[in-house]
């Protein structure tokens, strides 16, 4: 994942005579974007949303942006609850949970053809331990597989939202705690720009790139295969975003005080115009959307307002087309918030992917493990 300077404890260091050539280009900010705090802005505007039936119809767009976004503010619940796009505003009618897992191929990905995910010498391919088997009450994962369809060719904003993605009744705190105590997880520290970063969340990652570079054939990193649940996962987002993957990033932030600041998820190694689908468990956190050119649109001429979501658990944000070249997202700071967890799924074209993928998300850092007995991470010795 490229990385912008994270909002981090951090600290100087020499800079270094001479950085490597594969760094230096998504190094390289694509243009200047000067830190603001997003204006509050209260207002309406039409944009095409189409429905997941087929129909289509102009609907507003209430936007409600951050008057601030430090570590201050106050808990995601007691804020204006909408999301930046009012999807699901007044008696709404509820979501109902049809499709599960239990409809996937299981010869996956096989019966794919040139499915980017090869699939690794055995099922459990250099994982540090030894996950347990999936619980039962996962067996199956109920999902909802009607988005809303949200797209604004002005700004190339091009997004699939689904509100309640996986039930959140009965799959997603079995789910959450599952990867809780089952994966291992990091707490990468790197250096960018002659700046020591402390990555400001948890973070592990699996998968490899679509090349036909054999699973022992990288030296920089040691790729890890899909776990078996997180499979299952990636699978029912292909079916449904018609998309298809080899790589899964998960990012457990532990409180309000973890965040990821703006970036786009644009390197090359993800191909043109990548899809990017990514799923909340847990607590719900605030999503922001800043235009590349938010200050002043080079077709317009005006400013483009800040797209705000509150992801709740089970929620799913795909972003795809031009979005990443476009837009930048983060996940700010928010005092009050608790543990959530992310799971994004991307598809790597080149060996590079691999290797980036795995030193920002691995690294050569300290091991962690969930301590159920105390509610939190603790460092694996």
């Amino acid at each position: 994942m490229k990385r912008s300077i994270e909002s981090s404890t951090s600290t100087l260091s020499p800079k270094p005579a001479k950085r490597q050539a594969s760094l230096a280009g998504f190094l390289q900010p694509k243009s200047k974007i000067t830190p603001t705090s997003p204006r509050t802005v209260k207002s309406t505007r039409q944009n095409r949303i189409e429905q997941g039936d087929g129909k289509s119809e102009d609907k507003p767009i209430t936007l409600v942006e951050d008057e601030d976004q430090d570590e201050n503010k106050d808990d995601v619940q007691n804020q204006r609850p909408s999301p930046g796009i009012i999807l699901n505003k007044g008696k709404s009618k509820a979501v109902e949970y049809k499709s599960t897992d239990e409809d996937l191929s299981i010869n996956w990905p096989s019966t794919i053809p040139n499915h980017p995910y090869h699939l690794p010498p055995n099922p459990t391919f250099n994982h540090p331990f030894t996950l347990s088997q999936i619980p039962s009450n996962l067996k199956p994962i109920n999902f909802n597989v009607h988005p809303q369809i949200i797209h604004n060719p002005t700004t190339e904003l091009d997004l699939l939202y689904y509100k309640g993605f996986i039930d959140p009744a009965l799959s997603t705190k079995p789910l959450m705690d599952y990867l809780l105590n089952e994966l291992p997880w990091y707490r990468v520290k790197y250096t960018v720009r002659g700046i020591n970063i402390n990555t400001p969340r948890y973070t592990t990652v699996f998968g490899k790139d679509s090349t036909i570079i054999p699973w022992t054939g990288y030296q920089k990193c040691n790729p890890r295969a899909i776990p078996e649940v997180l499979q299952r996962l990636m699978r029912k987002v292909e079916q449904v975003t018609s998309s298809t993957f080899n790589f899964c990033l998960v990012n457990y932030y532990s409180s309000g005080v973890d965040s990821i600041s703006y970036h786009s998820d644009s390197e090359s190694f993800l191909g043109p115009n990548p899809t990017i689908a990514s799923l909340t468990l847990g607590y719900p956190r605030d999503f922001l959307l800043r235009h590349v050119n938010y200050k002043n649109h080079p077709r317009t001429g005006k400013a483009v307002e800040i797209e705000k979501f509150v992801l709740e658990d089970g929620d799913m944000v795909v972003m795809k087309g031009r979005t990443q070249h476009e837009w930048q997202h983060s996940i700010p700071k928010r005092k009050l918030a608790k543990g959530r967890i992310n799971i994004t799924f991307r598809k790597g074209i080149v060996k590079y992917a691999t290797e980036n993928y795995y030193q920002y998300n691995v690294g050569k850092g300290e091991l962690y493990r969930w301590d159920k007995s105390i509610g939190e991470m603790k460092e694996v010795k």
